[in-house]
């Protein structure tokens, strides 16, 4: 097996056994810069939440998209807001979002096999 068809085959058993949510957060005006400084924090920090298999933040001038991947990511997204020492990692968000967050689940996938 080619290490081409190994890398779509581990691809399309990992999107089957991982729950993905995508979380939306509106960005209120002139805060991109606070938002990319939290961004390059999280890159930098030495703990990430072992909840998740996957984090991926996407960034625009008016939006946050939160990509979170692993088992039970939907689940886990919750506890971390309910959580009052967890939540710490999104209370610096918290003020950089013009309303509330929007949990959007995964309703299909297509993979290349």
């Amino acid at each position: 097996m080619s290490s081409g068809t190994r890398l779509r085959v581990k691809r399309a058993e990992y999107a089957g056994t991982v729950d993905r949510v995508i979380v939306l957060g509106r960005l209120k005006a002139g805060v991109r810069e606070r938002a990319e400084q939290l961004i390059a924090d999280e890159a930098a920090a030495d703990g990430h939440d072992d909840q998740f298999d996957r984090v991926t933040i996407f960034l625009s001038d008016t939006e946050v998209v939160f990509l979170l991947e692993g088992a039970n990511a939907d689940e886990s997204f919750r506890a971390l807001l309910d959580d009052p020492v967890r939540s710490t990692r999104i209370s610096p968000w918290l003020p950089l979002f013009d309303g509330p967050l929007h949990a959007v689940r995964e309703a299909y996938s297509w993979a290349s096999a």
